[in-house]
């Protein structure tokens, strides 16, 4: 018999985990994790056995901030999925470490493909294995519990780094090394890279952590083995409740401060500009909203063009919508002071920076094409130096082994040895005495390499700012 479960705590839904489950090695996609989250939040802390559990399509629509267009597909592909995947938690025996296999699924009910059932009959009932209850109910001290809410947002990465840093919230920073992390989110052959990895799963995950979660992550250190990133270091702490409303989005508009890069500028205040802006904004703000002048003059001491043109099509939207509760000049006021935004603000905010990356990704490029040219020139100075400087290259490259399977190829497909000139018109060929003559002349391209590398470095640092 399957159960609806009720609520009656503002709307809690608690997911709680042993420690080791959290460390486990596993891998899911998005919709296995929603499914796996919506049976964990039916999870009472009264039972001692596990039941049926009654996942609604609606619900987890309702739940994770879904389009209702989403096809019960995704939820009947999802349990599928999960009948099919194993956590393996790994334990240290007699000094040697082992992995125990559990299966999570035992069984899952749903509609059968082709059936029309209606919303009455868009659900999945679950059963999990019994082997999962030391993982699960019987938790004892070692377990990691949370909010479901701070995770709806979030990806199957992210919710799993998200867990990794919640389990250690009351001591407010983890480090975790780069291996353990792939192993448990088996990745170990996805991103061989660092850098990659990096881009790809720490740093959306920490963005996603921030953007969304009860947790913000303040510092993050890459720890080295000499030259190799082997571990990470995160601080992080507990957001206030105010922090965390506007994570979630609470109330009718989000009152997300802007930040200084959104605000154009240092806020008027000159006079002259403060009558600018009143007679600008008049029209709007005085006589249609009902705002004071006095008050309006008081608001420009500390705002910006930019910020009233917000707050007008926020506050504009609003009273269309119906959602003013107040009178529109104290709304707008309000609006003005804590900066709301609403959806469309947030799509205007990033359809600019998009365009703002699109501008950086083509500077990015014009940098590196320009370093390109300067190093090609600086191949060309030494080699007028030494006219033999390239056949003394190819030489001692021919002694690396790959070099030498790469030439014996090019030689096979022509049936001759190669020439000088065959190494000037082969892409793969130039770059590899490209690569040689830089190497064994390294203190010429360093200022070259430094110059350009500074360059990146900022366009990098300015692009993450935005």
């Amino acid at each position: 018999m399957s159960r609806k479960r009720t609520h009656k705590n503002k709307g809690i839904k608690l997911i709680k985990k042993s420690n080791q489950l959290i460390e486990s090695r596993y891998k899911f996609d998005i919709w296995e994790t929603r499914v796996f989250l919506s049976v964990l939040s039916n999870i009472r802390k009264s039972d001692e056995d596990f039941t049926v559990y009654r996942i609604w399509y609606k619900d987890v629509i309702k739940t994770f901030g879904l389009k209702s267009g989403q096809s019960y597909e995704y939820l009947r592909t999802a349990a599928r999925g999960l009948m099919r995947k194993v956590f393996y938690v790994s334990d240290d025996v007699d000094g040697h470490k082992r992995e125990t296999e559990y299966h999570i699924i035992r069984t899952v009910n749903y509609l059968a493909e082709g059936e029309k059932g209606g919303d009455n009959q868009e659900y999945l009932d679950i059963t999990i294995d019994p082997e999962m209850k030391p993982l699960l109910l019987q938790l004892g001290q070692k377990y990691t519990a949370y909010d479901l809410r701070n995770v709806i947002k979030l990806g199957a990465y992210h919710v799993r780094i998200y867990e990794l840093l919640k389990q250690y919230q009351t001591i407010g920073h983890r480090k975790l090394e780069i291996d353990a992390i792939k192993t448990m989110l088996e990745i170990t052959t996805e991103y061989p890279l660092f850098g990659n990895f990096f881009q790809k799963v720490i740093k959306p995950s920490i963005k996603a952590i921030n953007k969304h979660t009860d947790l913000t992550i303040t510092k993050l250190e890459k720890l080295k083995t000499g030259r190799k990133v082997t571990a990470l270091y995160f601080e992080f702490h507990q957001k206030s409740g105010s922090e965390l409303k506007l994570a979630r989005g609470e109330g009718i508009q989000q009152q997300l401060p802007l930040a200084p890069k959104d605000q154009g500028g240092l806020a008027p205040k000159s006079e002259s500009e403060r009558d600018r802006l009143f007679s600008l904004f008049h029209e709007t703000v005085v006589k249609q909203f009902g705002v004071t002048p006095s008050t309006f003059l008081e608001l420009l001491r500390n705002h910006t063009e930019s910020q009233v043109h917000q707050a007008i099509r926020v506050t504009r939207r609003a009273n269309f919508n119906q959602e003013i509760k107040t009178t529109v000049s104290r709304f707008f006021v309000t609006a003005l002071k804590k900066g709301y935004t609403d959806v469309k603000e947030e799509a205007l905010k990033k359809k600019e920076k998009q365009e703002k990356n699109a501008d950086l990704a083509r500077q990015k490029e014009s940098i590196e094409n320009e370093r390109e040219a300067s190093i090609n020139n600086k191949i060309r100075e030494i080699v007028a130096a030494d006219p033999e400087l390239t056949e003394k290259v190819i030489t001692k490259a021919k002694k690396q082994e790959h070099v030498r399977i790469i030439i014996s190829e090019k030689e096979k497909g022509l049936g001759r040895s190669l020439n000088i000139e065959d190494y000037r018109k082969d892409p793969l060929l130039r770059a590899l005495v490209k690569e040689n003559i830089i190497e064994h002349n390294k203190a010429a391209f360093k200022a070259i390499f430094e110059k350009y590398d500074a360059k990146l470095s900022e366009l990098e640092e300015s692009w993450s700012k935005g």
